[in-house]
């Protein structure tokens, strides 16, 4: 049976860093024949949690929309890889209504008991213009990837992308391949 893998895009533009290090990541996964899937939040609808807490009653959001399509994308996978941009010290605005929409889930899995994903491996990849600072964007990945019963397993942090040239983020396209044997490793995390 394949491994699924799941590319979760944070990126505002198509081909950012970001978005680029994920592609490289996912294309090496793709080499052992594994099913790999790519999703872009900046294609996605998803309205912003509003905290009206319906959902700590009856397990439901009042909201239809895109946050259905990545919940399916994500509870039918093995493996998913967040890649986002780091935004004056956390995650851009479009992925942290994503992850303010995981209320749903916290609700059903803590106050209702009727949510219980299978385990999951998680790895995270970000970069940022200038900051060497990622720890409140990965506390904010850890919040995601726990409700979804994902464990934390990788990470791949590229800081100061402002100042890098084409062959030094060629290098770090090159090094980010290296993760994925540690991520996809059985007995790894």
């Amino acid at each position: 049976e394949k491994i699924k893998i799941l590319g979760i895009s944070a990126a505002a533009t198509p081909n950012s860093r970001s978005e680029l290090l994920l592609t490289s990541f996912l294309d090496e996964f793709s080499k052992s024949a594994r099913d790999v899937k790519k999703i872009f939040i900046r294609d996605l609808k998803i309205s912003f949690c509003d905290g009206f807490r319906g959902c700590e009653k009856t397990g439901k959001c009042k909201f239809t929309d895109d946050m259905q399509v990545l919940e399916k994308a994500i509870l039918s996978s093995d493996i998913v890889v967040v890649s986002a941009p780091i935004y004056f010290t956390s995650v851009p605005a479009k992925l942290k209504a994503v992850v303010d929409r995981c209320q749903l889930y916290w609700a059903r899995k803590n106050i209702l008991g009727t949510f219980s994903p299978s385990p999951k491996k998680g790895m995270f990849v970000s970069v940022s213009g200038r900051t060497q600072n990622f720890g409140h964007a990965e506390t904010i990945i850890r919040a995601f990837f726990s409700v979804f019963n994902i464990k934390f397993c990788g990470k791949f942090y590229l800081p100061n992308t402002d100042k890098l040239d084409n062959t030094q983020f060629a290098k770090a396209k090159e090094d980010i391949k290296k993760l994925v044997m540690e991520v996809a490793d059985e007995s790894n995390c």
